[in-house]
């Protein structure tokens, strides 16, 4: 008996490593880097497993590894997590430029066979200046000079996922957001900016978290991505563990002739603690004043914009003629840079009607910046017989590793046939004309006469079949809806009925019996203290809080191999209590 018991004990302790599959999975905090400038790179591991094969780096030193290892049950968002993770985190620097393959890693499982990890591509620039001062920065990098710990106002730059705590970090060091901007340092006036936020967390402490404010961006146009889930991974940083997530990331590009960045703080709460015993902790980014350098020698590109692009079109002759007076010329822009605010305009041409483009972007934020295409569709129309072209305006563009470069003109050759079908239908609608009558003439009697539909009687006797009808169908209709809302409600409690009395355990009883008050009741209870579920439900769900406290208890005394039978019918009383007839 006693050797059943001890072997029932191991079970229950190594069964959580078992209960989801293997995976393994690698991942850099940046896909751009400039020669010599650190990069962070992260190895997870999940399951139950023999061995780890790190991958190949290659063209990176490893300047610093960490490892950590975790298994738990968290009770996050009202429902009981089981994870066991092996974490490996690397500062890695590049030794030459170019772009490189890293992975994959592989997961060594005792049945013999591997698992492999996706690969991860990084790009290695040419250094600059900054190379002197890696972004890998100390306790004062990401705050102005002389600030003190307490200033909420950071100049850009310094700062990568990966960066030891800053002065403003520090003050919360175990949940903070850190704020990533790129490019770093020398932000050039209409450069497009990615500014980042993410969300660091001491392992296995959180169990939810409430958006309070969101970032207010000043001088630019914005667009935002912002993550549905969050979705957290380990990583090591000054020899602590902490989780992270990505919160929300923003592409900026700067207003015409602004010559900063301003952003306000992000501010959410973290809530800390159990379900009867919790506790929050507000915690805030750091706001952001990032200085916008002048383009250099702009006195000779006075409409020159940031990025590297080419322009190409989609024909390169048109012919106009009366079977085809109208036709159609297609410029694309593709590369990266300030999108929103350039555009493809026509030099004047008095040969050719030319309408208003149709313009078409796909876009997206990439390490590299706003890369993509932009079409803009111009329709043309001939006025002229002959030949002529249809040109555009040439466009500068600064990028910072190739200078200045200018898009020459594009020419396309027009040869306009034949334009007498549109002259003698403009003299057709001149030859139409009509005299129209000022006054009757003389011995005409006019008299008026009132449509029938018009007449009183006739509406009146028309509206009593149509509002009888009326009346019937509404009540009809909500007749229809009462009972279908009804047999809704019953199903869903059928199901949940069945979900509970299918339970496994404990821990799945408590997330099923949580999930039914939610939907079939709104009832939250999770992220609740017990008296402020009192205060906003009253009384009514004191049974039911004492009926969670008894499976808890249950749970973390470790009997989760107990008979609950019984809380699977108490669990059912309550749920069924609402159910309609």
């Amino acid at each position: 008996m006693l050797k059943l018991k001890i072997l029932l004990i191991n079970l229950l302790i190594i069964l959580p490593f078992f209960l989801f599959s293997q995976s393994i999975s690698i991942s850099a905090d940046t896909n751009l880097v400039q020669n010599g400038h650190l990069v962070g790179f992260v190895l997870t591991a999940e399951g139950s497993f023999e061995s780890i094969d790190e991958p190949n780096f290659g063209s990176f030193e490893v300047e610093n590894r960490s490892q950590s290892q975790s298994s738990s049950i968290n009770f996050i968002n009202g429902k009981f997590d089981k994870k066991s993770s092996m974490t490996y985190s690397y500062s890695l620097r590049p030794t030459k430029e170019g772009t490189f393959k890293i992975g994959p890693a592989a997961l060594n499982l005792k049945n013999g066979k591997k698992i492999l990890s996706n690969i991860v591509n990084i790009t290695v620039v040419g250094s600059s200046a900054a190379q002197n001062n890696p972004q890998n920065s100390g306790d004062d990098e990401d705050l102005p000079a002389g600030s003190p710990a307490g200033d909420t106002t950071a100049k850009s730059g310094g700062t990568t996922l990966m960066s030891p705590l800053n002065k403003w970090e520090k003050q919360t060091p175990n949940n903070f957001i850190r704020t990533v901007v790129s490019p770093a340092e020398n932000v050039y006036q209409g450069e497009p900016v990615n500014v980042t936020y993410y969300l660091f967390v001491k392992p296995n402490t959180i169990s939810n978290v409430n958006y309070y404010k969101d970032p207010i961006f000043e001088n630019c146009w914005k667009e935002e991505k912002a993550e549905t889930r969050l979705n957290f991974k380990r990583i090591s940083i000054d020899g602590r563990v902490y989780d992270y997530a990505l919160l929300k990331s923003y592409t900026l590009i700067p207003n015409e002739g602004a010559t900063s960045l301003v952003a306000s703080q992000v501010v959410m709460d973290v809530i800390i603690g159990s379900f009867f015993d919790q506790r929050k902790q507000t915690i805030s980014s750091i706001a952001l004043n990032i200085p916008l350098n002048e383009l250099p020698e702009k006195e000779l590109h006075k409409n020159g914009k940031v990025g590297d692009f080419n322009l190409s079109a989609d024909k390169r002759s048109l012919n106009l003629d009366k079977d085809n007076l109208l036709n159609t010329v297609t410029f694309v822009l593709s590369g990266c840079g300030s999108f929103p605010s350039t555009e493809i305009r026509l030099e004047d041409n008095p040969d050719l009607k030319v309408f208003a483009p149709e313009i078409d972007s796909q876009i997206s934020a990439t390490p590299k910046g706003l890369c993509g295409k932009k079409t803009w569709k111009f329709m043309v129309k001939g006025l002229r017989k002959g030949r002529t072209q249809i040109k555009t305006q040439p466009l500068d563009f600064y990028s910072k590793e190739n200078g200045w470069k200018r898009l020459e003109p594009l020419e396309i050759p027009i040869n306009i046939n034949d334009v007498s079908l549109l002259a003698d239908e403009e003299k057709e609608q001149k030859a139409h004309a009509f005299e129209l009558l000022k006054e009757l003439p003389e011995g005409v009697k006019s008299s008026e006469i009132k449509p029938l539909t018009q007449q009183k009687w006739f509406v009146a006797v028309l509206l009593v079949p149509l509002i009888a009808v009326l009346i019937s169908f509404v009540i009809w209709l909500h007749g229809t809806l009462r009972q279908k809302r009804s047999g809704s409600f019953n199903s869903k409690v059928s199901m949940y009925v069945e979900r509970i009395n299918s339970s496994k355990d404990s821990v799945e009883l408590l997330n099923n019996f949580y999930d039914a008050l939610s939907e079939l009741y709104k009832i939250e209870l999770k992220g609740e203290r017990a008296s402020t579920i009192k205060q906003k439900y009253g009384n009514k769900v004191e049974e039911i809080v004492e009926f969670i406290r008894e499976i808890e208890h249950l749970t973390y005394s470790g009997q989760t191999g107990s008979d609950i039978s019984g809380f699977k019918a108490k669990a059912v009383s309550f749920v069924t209590l609402g159910r309609k007839k």
